[in-house]
C-alpha cells in the first residue's frame, strides 16, 4: 500500500503561480493568513496556524534544513538558494504532476509555462472570467464591439484553457437563468459608460452572462464560494443539469456539507 501511494502522481486542480520575488519575514507571514485579512490570535503569529505548521514541517527539509526550524532560518535559506532554485526544490518535492493555474491573480507571479518548468510537471491555464471581460472592455469602443469581442474571447480561451473560474458566483442573488440579449446590452452600455480602463467588472447582469457563456463551452466552471453558504447556487446548479459541464465549488469550508 505504501509503495502504491508513493507512486501516485497528483493534480493540483486549482492554484496560482509562485512569486518571482523574495519576501521578508513579515510579508511571507501574511501569505499564511486567511484571505479575509484577520489578524492572528493574540500572542501568536501565522506561523502558529495549521498552514504555518505545515509549511514549517514539510518545506525546510526540501531546502536542506531540519523540520520546524525557526522561520527566520527557513527564509534565510530561501534567500541563500535564490528564488529560482528554492522554487524548483519546493515544487519538485510536492509529488504534483499537473498544475491547473488560475492566471487571474495580480502580482509578479510565474505563469503556467514557468511553473511547469520549475516543477518538472505539466501546467494548464484556468481562465478567470472577470479578468477576461475587463481586458476585452479595455480595447472595445462600443457596446456592440464589446459583446462581440467578449464572445470571441470566451470561445478562443476555451480552445487552450482547461477550465474557467469566477470569484463572483457566490455574490450573485440568482444566476439560475441567463439574462436576455436586451438586458445584456443595457448592462454593457451602463458599465462601459461609467468605466475607466482597469476598473473591475461588478455588474451582476454581465457576470450572469459570463457564467452562461462559459457553460456553453463545455469546460468545467470553478465557482469561488469562500466563507459563503453555497445554497443560493442550488438553482443555478440544477439549471445546468444535462449541459455536460462540470461545476466545481472552491473553498467551501465551513459549508462543505452543504456544498
Amino acid at each position: 500500500m505504501i509503495d502504491a501511494a508513493s507512486s501516485v502522481r497528483l493534480v493540483d486542480q486549482y492554484c496560482h503561480g509562485v512569486l518571482r520575488t523574495e519576501l521578508g519575514l513579515g510579508t511571507f507571514e501574511t501569505y499564511l493568513g486567511p484571505a479575509a485579512g484577520a489578524p492572528p490570535a493574540s500572542g501568536t503569529t501565522f506561523f502558529d496556524t495549521q498552514t504555518g505548521f505545515a509549511v514549517r514541517r514539510w518545506c525546510p527539509p526540501l531546502l536542506g534544513l531540519e523540520p520546524h526550524c525557526p522561520p527566520a532560518h527557513y527564509l534565510a535559506r530561501r534567500r541563500e538558494l535564490g528564488v529560482v532554485e528554492a522554487g524548483r526544490r519546493l515544487l519538485r518535492g510536492t509529488g504534483i504532476a499537473t498544475y491547473l493555474v488560475d492566471t487571474g491573480l495580480p502580482g509578479d507571479l510565474a505563469g503556467p509555462a514557468e511553473l511547469a518548468a520549475a516543477g518538472a510537471a505539466q501546467a494548464r491555464e484556468i481562465v478567470r472570467l472577470e479578468l477576461l471581460a475587463e481586458q476585452v472592455a479595455d480595447t472595445s469602443g462600443t457596446v456592440e464591439s464589446f459583446l462581440a469581442n467578449l464572445a470571441e474571447a470566451v470561445h478562443g480561451a476555451a480552445g487552450t484553457a482547461v477550465a474557467f473560474t469566477t470569484v463572483a458566483a457566490g455574490r450573485l442573488a440568482d444566476p439560475a437563468e441567463p439574462p436576455g440579449p436586451g438586458e445584456v446590452r443595457g448592462a454593457a452600455g451602463r458599465w462601459l459608460a461609467g468605466r475607466r480602463v482597469g476598473d473591475p467588472l461588478t455588474d451582476p447582469v454581465l457576470l450572469r452572462h459570463l457564467l452562461w457563456a462559459a457553460l456553453a463551452t463545455g469546460l468545467p466552471l470553478q465557482l469561488h464560494i469562500g466563507v459563503r453558504d453555497p445554497m443560493p447556487l442550488a438553482g443555478f446548479a440544477a439549471a445546468t443539469a444535462g449541459l455536460g459541464t462540470d461545476l466545481v465549488l472552491l473553498h467551501g469550508y465551513p459549508h462543505h456539507r452543504t456544498a
